[in-house]
């Protein structure tokens, strides 16, 4: 029961990174003076998106009570379902270099972000264990 609420919680935590990490792409863009619309604006989004799915899985695979290789394969498939239902819900609004930045740098997002976040857990298990 424990490790479901930990799981639950490793993946609300990765929810809230990408709206937080989102928002304050929005702020910074807002802040800096970018217009809103257009391409710098939409590269300026696809990177904020990009960032905010390498914090996500990183939350994620942080927080596992178990298994994190197989919490980032599960957050990647829920994550390819909404970006791809997005992208063909909303891509008529969109230049296609964007929809399929979206889905093409969804990957790298996840292998990056579980890379960092696995070598964090490998570092600090080697603190934590003294060597044998």
């Amino acid at each position: 029961m424990v490790r479901a609420l930990r799981t639950l919680l490793a993946f609300a935590s990765a929810f809230v990174a990408i709206y937080a990490v989102n928002l304050a792409g929005s702020v910074l863009a807002g802040l800096s003076g970018l217009a809103g619309g257009g391409g710098p604006r939409l590269a300026w989004d696809l990177l904020w998106v990009f960032l905010a799915g390498v914090a996500a899985t990183w939350s994620l695979v942080t927080l596992a009570p178990v298994a994190p290789r197989i919490h980032a394969a599960v957050f990647f498939v829920l994550t390819l379902a909404v970006d791809g239902w997005a992208v063909v819900e909303m891509g008529r609004d969109w230049p296609a270099w964007f929809g399929a930045g979206i889905l093409l740098t969804l990957p790298l997002q996840v292998w990056l972000g579980a890379w960092l976040a696995l070598r964090r857990r490998r570092a600090v298990s080697a603190r934590i264990r003294p060597p044998a």
